[in-house]
């Protein structure tokens, strides 16, 4: 089987779809024997050429963008190109990402217009906080959006929760398969470590980490909520938040913190390199991912750091819901919440049978739901599936 991955941003990038794509390829490379290869978009400007790479055994080509609307690259090329990889590459199935548009849109018409089948993975509805996305939002779906969702021959989403609450996937549920994102439990084992308390010379103090991007593009993370929930938390417990990432946003942050009285008790950490991932997951007491907007289609570090044992709180948008189990493997409370949110970090911190039964049920729930190897089973079978329906 041949198959073509096309998606707006892969590695060195990071972030949660690159991960899924990358994850989700290796296997059907390795496991069920596919020829694969990625199409992406380049993402930094001064890389921004024509050209082929081998990324962790992946042939990636990099078509190059002509502009940015917001943080989203886009050529009006696309189409043409992808039609001319099409015909040289000669997949038997096209799989197109749309967490953000234009790519996804070219990749399907190419499909199309080269009676290629066409697997669309919606990872979450176009919002967001800064005034270009929601005007690309508000024209996305009636211009283009629409037109994908009807081209696709299957839509996989990473959650049933998350695609019966958006209101573009309604017309499609017939059509729709989910695969959810998983997590290497090779990589995240739950051995519990005092890695952070060494890193950042931290006494009995609790242990808050966030994790994710720092851009103001990426206000919807919430990250604003939480430092405000510092002051409160402080109040009830000795406690530390770290908040790892990187972005332009940072000193805005650190602005945030200082006149909440905080920035003492807010460590900003910086970009985690890969292999420190786990290690900060691991040692941890708690992770929260505040979130605020339906653009976090699902938020892959809370089933990371549930795999390490480590209770989460998240919010009740987009598909976060679907990763935490309220109650059971962490707490879920309102988006902006600020005094919800600092009484759910000293409920879960303060309770020791609580956290025990949470830092418990984590692993299990993650080894059930959320590994790469079922998820990419789905997607062999959906490929298959719409192969022979062609064939």
């Amino acid at each position: 089987m041949k198959a073509m991955v096309v998606t707006p941003y892969f590695y060195p990038h990071m972030g949660g779809v690159q991960k899924y794509v990358y994850e989700i390829s290796t296997r059907l490379q390795r496991v069920f024997g596919y020829d694969l290869t990625i199409v992406s978009s380049n993402w930094h400007k001064e890389e921004n050429t024509a050209k082929t790479e081998q990324i962790g055994g992946l042939k990636v080509i990099r078509l190059p963008y002509q502009f940015k609307v917001s943080s989203t690259p886009v050529s009006l090329a696309w189409e043409r190109a992808l039609r001319a990889l099409i015909r040289s590459e000669r997949p038997d199935v096209v799989n197109g990402h749309m967490p953000v548009p234009f790519i996804a849109d070219a990749a399907a018409q190419a499909a199309a217009g080269m009676r290629v089948p066409y697997i669309l993975t919606y990872h979450n509805d176009l919002t967001g906080h800064d005034l270009p996305t929601r005007i690309i939002g508000q024209c996305y779906y009636p211009l283009l959006g629409s037109r994908t969702l009807r081209l696709s021959d299957t839509i996989v989403a990473t959650s049933d929760y998350y695609a019966r609450q958006s209101s573009h996937l309604q017309e499609h549920l017939p059509k729709l398969r989910y695969a959810a994102p998983g997590v290497d439990l090779e990589r995240f084992p739950g051995d519990r470590s005092d890695f952070l308390r060494r890193k950042y010379l931290l006494g009995d103090e609790k242990i808050l980490l966030y994790v994710g991007h720092l851009d103001k593009e990426s206000q919807h993370k919430g990250v604003q909520y939480l430092i405000r929930a510092m002051r409160a938390v402080r109040e009830s417990l000795d406690a530390k938040l770290i908040v790892a990432g990187r972005g332009n946003y940072i000193d805005h942050y650190r602005r945030l913190a200082a006149s909440e009285g905080v920035l003492s008790d807010v460590i900003f950490a910086g970009f985690i390199p890969e292999d420190e991932v786990p290690l900060y997951f691991n040692s941890a007491d708690l992770l929260v991912l505040p979130s605020c907007d339906r653009a976090e289609g699902f938020g892959m570090v809370l089933i990371e750091a549930q795999a390490c044992g480590t209770p989460v709180i998240g919010t009740d948008v987009g598909g976060i819901p679907f990763a935490v189990e309220d109650g059971v493997t962490g707490l879920i409370v309102p988006p902006g919440d600020v005094p919800g949110l600092a009484g759910a970090i000293v409920r879960v911190l303060g309770d020791p049978d609580l956290y025990r039964l949470m830092a418990q049920n984590g692993p299990r729930r993650v080894r059930d739901l959320f590994t790469w190897e079922k998820s990419a089973r789905v997607y062999d079978r959906v490929f298959c599936e719409a192969a022979g329906e062609r064939a």
